[in-house]
């Protein structure tokens, strides 16, 4: 599992090529003087935090007294475990909490959404290629949908946003949607038995992330339709 480093390294060479892509010419971020240079190092602690996030909700979830050694719990390419959810969640609570010169949280964290969505296929293919594809849902069917849903984000919803007829962070909170909603899928196409999944954490985290990104959005949704 060593070479998991190079997946997760080619699927963050995605992501910040993704984000110049989308954000290079935003107005949004030019009135409010973002440049790329305070993008990007947001990325790179974004990615630190979710990365952190990541392996600590792993260890909640797998807990082993060998993780108390600092060299096991930081070198997860040779003792693996990370949790995908639990990376975004970090990575999500991280941005909003970001308070340096008055960013447009909302703006960035769509854009970090459609970037990641963007390195999403990659990183679910390249791991089912390390497992020699134990799983064809994760590693072929999921990066279709992912791709066609990063196209719908970009030739409809982001049209929506830029007009502004869709709220600052809300295709961030659709994207979280997408997200936990396929993943939950699949699980349920992968078991046999739908009654022992339902106890299980990740299953749960899942499920929390999806009913809080859906109230935040409704609420936010509505607040800004009644606000125009």
């Amino acid at each position: 599992m060593q070479l998991l480093i190079l997946v997760l390294i080619f699927c963050l060479v995605v992501f910040l090529f993704s984000l110049h892509v989308l954000a290079k010419e935003d107005l949004i971020f030019v009135r409010k003087n973002v440049t790329l240079e305070a993008l990007f190092n947001l990325a790179f602690y974004t990615a630190g935090v979710g990365l952190l996030s990541s392996r600590i909700v792993y260890l909640i979830l797998h807990p082993s007294r060998g993780f108390f050694n600092p060299l096991v719990f930081f070198l997860f390419p040779y003792f693996p475990g990370l949790s995908l959810v639990g990376g975004i969640a970090g990575a999500t609570a991280f941005v909003f909490a970001y308070r340096r010169k008055k960013l447009p949280n909302g703006r960035i964290f769509d854009f970090f959404a459609m970037a990641l969505l963007a390195s999403l296929p990659f990183g679910f293919f390249g791991y089912e290629l390390l497992n020699n594809f134990a799983d064809l849902f994760v590693g072929i069917l999921l990066p279709i949908i992912y791709i066609v849903m990063l196209l719908f984000f970009v030739k409809v919803l982001l049209p929506l946003n830029i007009r502004g007829e869709i709220q600052d962070g809300s295709l961030g909170f659709f994207f979280l949607l997408i997200f936990s909603f396929t993943n939950l899928l699949a699980k349920f196409v992968r078991t046999k038995n739908w009654l022992t999944i339902l106890t299980q954490v990740d299953v749960i985290l899942l499920v929390l992330l999806f009913i809080a990104a859906l109230v935040i959005l409704i609420l936010q949704e509505r607040e800004h339709h009644f606000s125009k």
